[in-house]
């Protein structure tokens, strides 16, 4: 029930635009696209990080996570992945692993748990906001406030981005001092991330480039679009500030024209290439 869908809300710091499975046919048939939301670096004061690798599956093609929902044989000290159904063998530090000697993984409370993984690339925190335009001048501003204080508690070092969509897509270049630029793509075009990192100007100049006449190109830089907070914390706050609503009209009855699928899809794009 709603009460159970409310604990998992709160549990794990993730929504989800349905509540039950639906056929085929029913599928076929809903106006809400299929998405969630989650909550990253929530804190769970109840479950402190894993000092320790996560297990992941054997499968090449998988790797997913060891979690509550996987079957677990104690006696062969096996697990089957949830996801591709394939067989893993659990590694030698799970050996006194028992039906009531479990790692907190596979606890049904601890369904979204944070992993520290030492020794591994230090890798700075990537955040990329992405910002829907239509919606009421009043719950803009709320929200362009909302997003403003997260930038003053975001980590120094951390990297940020900003991508704007209505009907259209507008990817924001953030290092560009004294001038707002953009990147704007139509909301009705699906593009793969080498097209999306072409447009952009982010793909490796090629071997041979420079060997001979050629048209001027936009210079390599993949981190145009993604900037430390410490370096453009003002001028990022400046663009929060002057976001309006998406000027397109709006159909009387009808919703406003919002390209979440591929302001989604241009997101994955460029943090592929970062």
């Amino acid at each position: 029930g709603a009460t159970y869908i409310a604990q998992n809300e709160e549990r794990d710091g993730v929504r989800f635009s349905w509540k039950c499975a639906v056929s085929r046919l029913e599928a076929t048939r809903m106006v809400v696209p299929v998405a969630s939301l989650f909550t990253p670096l929530r804190e769970r004061p109840d479950l402190p990080p894993i000092q320790y690798e996560p297990v992941l599956c054997s499968r090449a093609t998988c790797r997913a996570v060891l979690n509550p929902l996987c079957q677990v044989d104690y006696r062969a000290k096996l697990w089957a992945c949830n996801f591709c159904y394939q067989r893993n063998q659990f590694p030698p530090s799970y050996a006194g692993i028992s039906e009531v000697n479990q790692p907190a993984e596979l606890l049904p409370q601890f369904s979204t748990i944070e992993y520290v993984v030492h020794g591994g690339p230090q890798m700075p925190l990537v955040f990329l906001y992405l910002v829907d335009t239509c919606m009421e001048d009043e719950d803009l501003q709320a929200l362009k406030e909302s997003l403003q204080m997260s930038l003053s508690l975001l980590p120094p070092t951390a990297l940020v981005g900003l991508i704007t969509f209505g009907r259209m897509v507008q990817v924001h270049e953030l290092g560009c001092e004294g001038i707002s630029k953009s990147y704007v793509f139509r909301g009705t075009k699906d593009l793969t991330a080498k097209q999306l990192q072409e447009m952009l100007g982010l793909t490796k100049p090629a071997a041979n480039q420079g060997r001979g006449p050629h048209l001027p190109s936009l210079v390599f830089c993949p981190v145009r679009f993604l900037q430390p907070v410490q370096k453009i914390d003002m001028n990022l706050t400046d663009l929060l500030g002057e976001l309006q609503r998406d000027p397109w009209p709006v159909t009387q009855g009808k919703r406003p024209l919002r390209s979440l699928g591929a302001a989604m899809s241009i997101a994955v794009g460029l943090l592929e290439t970062n």
